[in-house]
């Protein structure tokens, strides 16, 4: 069982993800101390939002995967979405998750990135392969996709970079109600989207809670009412 004492830049993410329990209590003593000193303020709610949806995806059994899927992407948007007060609404979630991936990477002071990357790299690598998955992102950009595009970047930014963008995709699908319910037709990007979000999240909220919460995320989307 994993000792919720020890210091969190000792943990192996790549062994397995750790949870929302283990994540809570490491961040707990020093969020207690923030709320009092009335600091880091976003922050505090980001972590919490993402934090309830960690939990129950992760208590999720394998059969609702779906659900999982749909689950782990919002406790990733509860870190990376931001409002734009320039649109009016929400910034795009194509430039959200880079703006988020690329501040992820310049905080992981205990590089644990790469490896949690590299674990995931063969899952990645059928994304970038997924005919579904790369015609689409094209589309959304604008773009004719390349042999090269079908192929996952070395880079960990632009891996994690798209790694969101090819999940965005998959959970877009089917939260439009675009595929049957545990059907069988994107039931390997839903299976993959759930691996990368399992390992990524409790990674995300590692660099975002030991060195990256004095950082500005962007503004909440949904700030709670006072």
């Amino acid at each position: 069982m994993t000792d919720p004492t020890t210091p969190m830049a000792l943990f192996d993410f790549t062994a397995a993800p750790l949870s929302a329990d283990i994540l809570r209590r490491q961040w707990k003593l020093r969020r207690d101390s923030y709320a009092q000193a009335h600091l880091y303020s976003d922050v505090r709610i980001r972590v919490h939002r993402a934090l309830t949806w960690l939990a129950v995806a992760q208590g999720r059994p394998a059969t609702e995967a779906d659900t999982a899927c749909i689950e782990l992407w919002c406790a990733a948007g509860s870190l990376f979405a931001r409002w734009s007060a320039a649109l009016g609404a929400p910034l795009p979630q194509r430039e959200a998750t880079a703006s988020f991936a690329r501040q992820i990477i310049h905080w992981d002071r205990d590089g644990i990135m790469p490896a949690v990357l590299d674990s995931i790299r063969g899952h990645a690598s059928a994304m970038w392969s997924d005919p579904y998955l790369t015609e689409t992102l094209g589309l959304a950009i604008g773009a004719v996709p390349s042999p090269a595009a079908a192929i996952a970047p070395s880079d960990p930014t632009q891996l994690l970079i798209g790694i969101l963008q090819r999940t965005g995709l998959t959970v877009r699908q089917l939260t439009l109600g675009c595929a049957t319910y545990g059907g069988g037709q994107n039931r390997n990007a839903v299976d993959r989207g759930v691996i990368a979000l399992n390992a990524l999240v409790p990674a995300f909220l590692h660099v975002i809670t030991e060195h990256g919460y004095v950082d500005e995320w962007g503004a909440l989307c949904s700030p709670p009412h006072a």
